[in-house]
């Protein structure tokens, strides 16, 4: 049975080598955990499923593996690597810093009220997938959310693809949670408050916002590691097991008070 667990895979863009085709397939199954965490990589299979040579994925396994996406262990293989908190918790960090920074010093003042309706777009059409029952793409469009932020700060790219490469153990944790039309939900109404204030030019209000919906997705973590132990790197052992979709604990409104 295929390491990839889809019959029909995207097809190979037109400006795509094998080596990059290879790294975009699979670093995508990794994020989304179509790949999950500690899954043993077979080179053999991958090529096959993709279609490619050997040596490509040989390649992207190393690639990733400087990505904190894969562990190379001698002697014994390739593992796709575990969720490490430590680094959602510095992720969440350094968006703290720099979003509030940027919501201070630079959003504010040079972004034209029309240009929020993109924002407003994005948690729409989340909106629209969530009345429908389909959660699968929370996860791209609460990210996209994002990286517009940055974009309207000032076309800031640069400065969000470098969080975007320290963040590869937040975004797969945003998957585990947005498996959670409830967490989904709170997450809605967060980024909806963000653009409200942002859109009313209260800054003050807007970093209050950002600051409390960042730390809410630290407060995930926990009841996370508990259904999914086998997941992240360091299991909390002095939790006992609960179920993911009934804890109350696991819905951001019950563990933090509004801003």
């Amino acid at each position: 049975m295929s390491l990839i667990p889809f019959q029909k895979l995207p097809p190979r863009r037109h400006s795509e080598d094998a080596r990059q085709y290879a790294y975009r397939i699979i670093r995508h199954f990794i994020l989304n955990l179509h790949l999950p965490p500690g899954k043993k990589m077979n080179e053999v299979e991958l090529a096959d499923a993709l279609n490619i040579s050997r040596t490509p994925v040989h390649d992207t396994l190393y690639k990733l593996s400087r990505k904190n996406l894969i562990d190379i262990i001698p002697q014994k293989g390739a593992f796709v690597s575990k969720i490490d908190t430590r680094r959602i918790e510095q992720t969440l960090w350094i968006h703290k810093q720099l979003g509030t920074s940027m919501i201070q010093n630079i959003f504010i003042r040079n972004v034209k009220g029309s240009q929020f309706d993109v924002l407003y777009h994005h948690l729409q059409e989340l909106e629209d997938y969530l009345s429908q029952g389909d959660l699968s793409h929370s996860v791209r469009l609460i990210t996209d959310y994002y990286h517009l932020l940055y974009e309207l700060g000032g076309k800031m790219n640069h400065i969000w693809e470098a969080v975007q490469k320290a963040g590869m153990d937040l975004q797969r944790l945003l998957y585990l949670a947005a498996s959670d039309s409830s967490v989904t939900e709170d997450f809605i109404k967060d980024l909806t408050a963000l653009t409200d204030a942002l859109a009313a030019r209260n800054t003050d209000r807007a970093c209050t916002v950002y600051r409390h919906h960042l730390s809410r997705i630290q407060l995930l973590v926990p009841p996370l590691q508990e259904c999914y132990p086998d997941y992240f790197l360091e299991s909390r052992s002095d939790c006992q097991t609960a179920d993911f979709h009934s804890q109350k604990g696991i819905r951001l409104t019950a563990q933090a008070k509004e801003p």
